[in-house]
């Protein structure tokens, strides 16, 4: 009941070395937390440096009095505005990463629903010679969500 669909997208010329991001799409409480930490720990295991960059930890860190839904809401100038702020600031982070610390791979943890969202993270990419590779999450099994909502909630 839950897929994953892997798109490849070529944003620079392929040199073996290039630093890789993996990034991550799909709706909220699908998975795509689990298959970040699940991914980064084999990576790790097998010699990749990698680390994850999970964007609603930034948007938690700078939101902490703000827990309505209205916040999600599209409508919502400001949030809008918030939201984007912490994605570039995870993206900055993911420079110093490959930058500073060498790493070879980093898993881009957010919803990334949005064409919007998606040609920033591949612009991003392009400018800093970095492979990135999009990873859907599917999951339409209504008992594994409600689930997942729940664990995220403890």
């Amino acid at each position: 009941k839950a897929q994953i669909r892997l798109i490849y997208t070529s944003s620079v010329p392929q040199f073996t070395n290039s630093p890789t991001m993996i990034v991550m799409v799909g709706l909220p409480a699908r998975g795509k937390t689990y298959i970040s930490k699940k991914l980064t720990r084999y990576l790790n295991w097998i010699g990749v440096t990698t680390k994850v960059f999970n964007v609603g930890q930034y948007r938690r860190d700078a939101t902490r009095s703000y827990n309505s839904f209205e916040f999600f809401r599209p409508d919502n100038e400001e949030a809008m505005k918030i939201r984007k702020s912490c994605a570039i600031a995870a993206l900055k982070d993911v420079c110093d990463y490959f930058t500073r610390e060498l790493g070879q791979v980093v898993v881009f943890d957010a919803t990334n629903t949005t064409l919007e969202r998606r040609e920033v993270i591949l612009g991003f990419a392009k400018e800093n010679g970095y492979k990135v590779f999009f990873v859907e999450s599917i999951c339409d099994d209504l008992e594994i969500i409600a689930q997942n909502i729940k664990v995220s909630e403890m």
